[in-house]
């Protein structure tokens, strides 16, 4: 799967709205995993005119990402695909009500696929239930558990025997180590 997001114009949200439940708004103290009291499930944002600027930002990885296959509509697939500002996070937000939706074929082999892509390249991929986090490396999980709002996760190179290999951490916001 190419690691590169474009603008695809063929696809639509239709009637999917699962970003407002699975994403945060800061503007609207939503938190991620509750719908958002300005949803209308199916048919979209009722307020989406004056909806709030991290809304207006929002772009889901499968209208973005043609590596996307049909199967990861989010209505369908119960994920949804998110870009961090810097571009180098990529966010599996997972339904809470369906939490291993995202270990269901044939999302958890493209997930360790792109981990394994990513391993060659400033990426990193995560899973995200709620608050829980799980950081996804191409040899192996590593499950951060909850990271609280006062909580930033590192990524940082592990030194072993003879070699290293990418790690995560959580560390309070205010730790030095956050670069």
């Amino acid at each position: 799967m190419e690691m590169t997001p474009v603008v695809r114009e063929a696809r639509r949200c239709g009637t999917c709205t699962l970003c407002c439940k699975l994403l945060s708004v800061e503007e609207l103290r939503k938190p991620n995993g509750k719908w958002c009291p300005h949803c209308v499930k199916g048919r979209g944002c009722a307020i989406y005119a004056d909806r709030p600027n991290e809304c207006r930002r929002f772009q889901c990885g499968y209208l973005l990402w043609p590596a996307l296959g049909e199967h990861w509509l989010p209505a369908r697939s119960k994920l949804v695909v998110a870009f961090k500002p810097d571009g180098m996070e990529i966010v599996v937000h997972v339904d809470p009500g369906v939490p291993n939706a995202w270990r269901a074929e044939p999302y958890y082999s493209e997930i360790r696929s792109l981990a394994g892509q990513a391993a060659r390249t400033p990426y990193t991929i995560f899973v995200q239930i709620g608050r829980r986090v799980i950081v996804v490396f191409p040899d192996r999980e590593v499950d951060l558990g909850v990271v609280a709002e006062d909580e930033r996760i590192a990524i940082r190179e592990e030194a072993g025997p003879g070699t290293s290999r990418r790690g995560a951490v959580k560390l309070r916001a205010d730790d030095p180590r956050i670069v």
